[in-house]
């Protein structure tokens, strides 16, 4: 689902129930609204409060509480048709796939005791952004001219950063990141941040690990998209790369997209772990959930490529360059 009638999207999971006041007066930095009731429809919107995204009201962050588990499957349009009417319309977050909450949990790695929570959610509260909902104007656009991914994705951070401080709350979730946080990891990645300049993208998009049958691995960040960016992918063999280099190689891809005018192209190349070229080639879908492009990157360091990993105009015969092996020098 993309971008809609909700623009960003992040949930702290709590092990109590509690109240709009309770969070409202997390939030007092960011002048909430009088509590609102909620909606019939218990996907759409809980018992909410209403902040300013800018100094016009023309964007909002809705904050809204939901007194039930976080719903990792989609439901059914017979079963559950609630439910599934409410992942059609993005209610859970514009790029939030079935599934986040599993799948950030096996793929915990900065916040280890995420990968088993000790305690089960039993309700959540949803910082979500939108530039329709609260709005006056009929005619207001889904997405502004002028919009600013980053600056509005970094204020829902903020205000979810805020609601972790309550009791009740286990942790930070971003289900279109699939990113768990607890609160000391949390303010660690604000702090790692802002001393060195680098946006918090650790929060926003998880960089996770796959190991391959042939002695291959794939990394791929997930959460991109929140910033209207590529996710990217590195295929490599998991032996002759160090993976926190691959980790920060996908991070700097990832500034690089943002930073640069003209996109990335397939057949483009830059150098990366191992002190070799990596080409990339944009991929419609992959390799691993949730469904979206990506940015594929592939060593030319003279291996070549698992067809399992292989596309159109990189096959394996083709990553076979004159270079130097990347593990042994030779």
């Amino acid at each position: 689902m993309a971008k809609g009638l909700f623009t960003q999207g992040i949930v702290v999971l709590m092990r109590q129930g509690v109240t709009i006041q309770e969070v409202a007066a997390c939030c007092d930095d960011f002048y909430p609204s009088e509590p609102i009731e909620a909606s019939e429809d218990w996907t759409f919107l809980g018992p909410a409060v209403l902040m300013n995204m800018d100094e016009d009201g023309s964007g909002k962050v809705v904050v809204d509480i939901v007194d039930r588990p976080w719903p990792d499957a989609m439901g059914d349009p017979e079963q559950d048709p609630e439910l599934y009417a409410g992942w059609g319309l993005g209610s859970f977050g514009p790029f939030t796939c079935a599934g986040s909450l599993a799948r950030a949990q096996e793929q915990s790695w900065v916040w280890e005791a995420g990968r088993e929570m000790s305690e089960e959610p039993v309700a959540f509260v949803r910082v979500r952004s939108s530039y329709v909902l609260g709005n006056d104007d009929d005619d207001a656009p889904i997405i502004p001219e002028g919009y600013a991914p980053f600056d509005e994705l970094a204020l829902v951070t903020e205000i979810a950063a805020a609601i972790t401080d309550l009791p009740q709350a286990i942790c930070y979730f971003n289900p279109n990141g699939e990113v768990l946080r607890d609160l000391k990891t949390l303010n660690d990645s604000f702090e790692f941040a802002e001393e060195n300049d680098f946006p918090p993208l650790d929060l926003w998009s998880n960089v996770r690990l796959f190991r391959l049958e042939n002695e291959w691995a794939v990394m791929d960040t997930v959460g991109n998209a929140q910033l209207d960016l590529l996710d990217v992918e590195a295929c490599f063999h998991a032996e002759s790369y160090d993976f926190a280099e691959v980790e920060q190689f996908l991070r700097l891809v990832t500034c690089y997209l943002e930073e640069q005018e003209e996109p990335i192209e397939s057949g483009d190349s830059m150098e990366g772990p191992g002190e070799v070229v990596w080409k990339v080639c944009v991929c419609d879908e992959g390799m691993v959930d949730p469904p979206r492009s990506v940015l594929r990157c592939f060593p030319q360091d003279g291996r070549p490529v698992p067809a399992e990993c292989a596309v159109e105009g990189f096959p394996a015969e083709e990553n076979e360059p004159p270079v130097e092996d990347a593990s042994t020098g030779e």
